[in-house]
Order: structure tokens, then sequence, then C-alpha cells
């Protein structure tokens, strides 16, 4: 077993892993972006290589694969699963509700509605031509831009 120096003192490659793995957790914990969680997964596989092998390469390459190979197979279901960065906001309740055109919406130009009581900018999906007056669709919201049908 490999004996790695450290600060004057020395540190079996198993603890050493252990201590990456345990950092790893902690960070995933601190910040929940479902990025450092793999790392710790890596580091603790790379943690029984190192019971077997003794060639630190290896054990890198081992943590190195292992990370990669978890972070491109699960991180999408993952980050599906528990929702990180889909914080829902009350703009979300405007989808589907119906608003009345103040502004005239033709074809790449502009247009303004009012919703709930605001005016909100709107530009056609279809490049169809909405006159004022007309009760139009909120299909969706990008950024202060409300797509209408």
């Amino acid at each position: 077993m490999v004996i790695l120096s450290s600060l004057g003192g020395t540190i079996p490659l198993p603890w050493l892993w252990f201590l990456l793995a345990i950092i790893f957790a902690i960070v995933e914990a601190l910040t929940l972006g479902i990025i450092s969680i793999w790392f710790a997964i890596g580091a603790l596989v790379a943690m029984i290589s190192s019971i077997f092998v003794d060639s630190l390469l290896f054990q890198v390459l081992i943590f190195l694969i292992v990370s990669f190979i978890l972070i491109v197979s699960t991180r999408k279901f993952a980050v599906g699963l528990l929702k990180i960065g889909k914080e829902k906001t009350n703009i979300d309740e405007l989808i589907g509700k119906e608003a009345v055109v103040v502004k005239k919406i033709i074809p790449y130009v502009p247009g303004e509605i009012k919703l709930d009581g605001k005016f909100w900018r709107a530009v056609s999906e279809s490049k169809q031509t909405y006159l004022e007056g007309a009760i139009v669709t909120v299909l969706r919201i990008e950024g202060v831009t409300v797509i209408v049908k």
C-alpha cells in the first residue's frame, strides 16, 4: 500500500480517497448542484481500487473515468428527478390565460397586451396579426416578452 506524505506526516491512500469523498459530499450538500456527488462516488471507487492496486496513476484514472461516466449517464436524470434549476414562479400561472391586445401585434414586430392588469410586450408565435381589442392566449413567457396565439 502506497503511503502519501502530507504536511510532515503520512496518510494511506485509501484514507486520502475517503477524505476526498467526504469533501466532495460536503460540497454537494452545500451547493445542491448535483455535480460534486459524482466525484464523491468516483473517490469512493478509487478508494476501493487503492486497496488492491498501488499505482496512484491507476487510482486517479479510475476516479476520473468513474466520475465522468456517472456525470454523463445519470446527471440529466438526477436533475430532472430533483427538479434542480426549475423553480416555479407566479409567472408560470399566466401560461394559458387570455389577454387583450392593446397595441397591434404584427409579424416580426412586437405589440402589447394587458394581462392580469399589467402590460406586457407580446409577439405572435404563428406570425399572425392581432389588432387592438383582440383576445389572445398566452403560450409562454421568454424574458419580458409574452408569446401568444
